[in-house]
């Protein structure tokens, strides 16, 4: 019994102690910050107060500062994105806090980590791709989140080549490191600390998250010097050249690829990405062409790979023959919105091939089921 009591003793001490040396580390800060600016000046705004179990054994708060980001520049920067400053401090204080991270299986097989921003964080990303981001010039290889282009613009170009070469690179989001991203903000006239703070609200876990909205944008950006060269290359050797994400496509009616592929590798690794070798491709003569989900191989158009189509119409025939419970009885799916998503994937068929009888007919019908649900 008497060491049980001494334990708890040695640990509130433990405590105790703590609590008063970060305390005393924070009056420093707020001393050497206060030094450091115009004594006329109200420091209070210097720090943020959260109440929590502090105030409630001790009857106080518990400030805490974020001494990393200039106070001036999260200022600036809560003004910019017409948020409250201390809305932004508290976010900036534990950015990984406000990501929700789960795994998603890949389409072949593996996992991927999502990290989905909360809504606050999620609010602040939107209005820096609107404010900031969709004002900055992609260059024309660059075909993926687009305003007003699609997959057809990645594939259009590379219709009726007879050599392709499809290569993407690896982790491609996770390859774009938080220093890049502030030098991208920096170089497009943003002040180092202001650019520090915007950077941080695009990254977690000192890179671009898979899930941000703002990944996708920050990505084309950064990718413009790799986009420059490959362009520039493609266009040396009469190839064309576009990227959808992290899709990389080559393809010419000459196509000297032991000569060319790693003049590509190369390109690559100086812009600090890596290629990914298990999905390089090269396709020649009559092998079928697939580029990021649409097959050129006709030659003349493009169309929905046959695998697929036999998929879709399958799923379609057995909903409206069996009805909508059946057929997800039958397949074993419980996804409340398989009827929505199998639209969806009907419309983007249409999108690839607009004249496809079947295919808006199939819409039609199952639009009107969806309205009985």
């Amino acid at each position: 019994m008497n060491g049980i009591l001494i334990a708890v003793l040695i640990v509130t001490g433990l405590l105790i102690y703590k609590i008063i040396s970060s305390s005393r580390k924070q009056e420093g800060y707020k001393r050497w910050k206060a030094g450091n600016r115009s004594n006329t000046e109200d420091t209070t705004d210097t720090e943020t107060t959260r109440k929590g179990w502090f105030s409630r054994y001790f009857g106080t708060s518990a400030p805490i500062t974020i001494p990393w980001f200039d106070e001036e520049a999260v200022m600036k920067c809560a003004n910019l994105l017409g948020v409250e400053e201390a809305v932004l401090k508290e976010i900036l204080k534990d950015i990984p806090g406000h990501y929700r991270e789960f795994w998603i299986g890949k389409r072949k097989g593996g996992y991927r980590m999502i990290s989905a921003p909360d809504k606050e964080l999620k609010a602040i990303q939107d209005t820096i791709n609107h404010r900031v981001l969709s004002f900055v010039n992609l260059h024309p290889a660059a075909t993926g989140f687009r305003c007003k282009m699609s997959i057809s613009d990645n594939v259009r170009p590379h219709l009726g080549k007879p050599y392709v070469l499809k290569t993407d690179i690896h982790d491609f989001f996770g390859s774009i490191r938080s220093l890049r991203v502030r030098k991208m903000f920096e170089s497009m006239g943003y002040p180092p600390k202001i650019a520090r703070v915007l950077a941080a609200l695009c990254c977690v876990r000192r890179c671009l998250p898979q899930g941000a909205s703002t990944s996708p944008a920050l990505s084309n950006i950064i990718s413009y010097e790799m986009d420059k060269k490959l362009a520039a290359l493609a266009t040396e050797y009469n190839l064309v050249y576009t990227r959808y994400a992290d899709d990389l496509t080559f393809s010419g009616d000459v196509f000297p690829a032991q000569q060319i592929l790693p003049l590509i590798k190369q390109i690559i690794r100086e812009e600090k990405f890596e290629i990914n070798h298990k999905k390089t491709r090269f396709l020649s003569g009559h092998k079928r062409k697939i580029i990021t989900g649409v097959s050129i191989s006709s030659g003349v158009k493009l169309t929905i790979p046959k695998a697929k189509k036999r998929e879709i119409r399958k799923n379609v025939h057995f909903i409206l023959t069996k009805g909508l419970a059946e057929h997800q009885r039958r397949i074993g799916s419980h996804d409340p919105a398989y009827l929505k998503r199998l639209i969806g994937t009907l419309c983007y068929w249409r999108s690839i091939e607009p004249d496809n009888a079947y295919v808006s007919d199939s819409i039609a019908a199952l639009k009107g089921l969806e309205k009985g649900y």
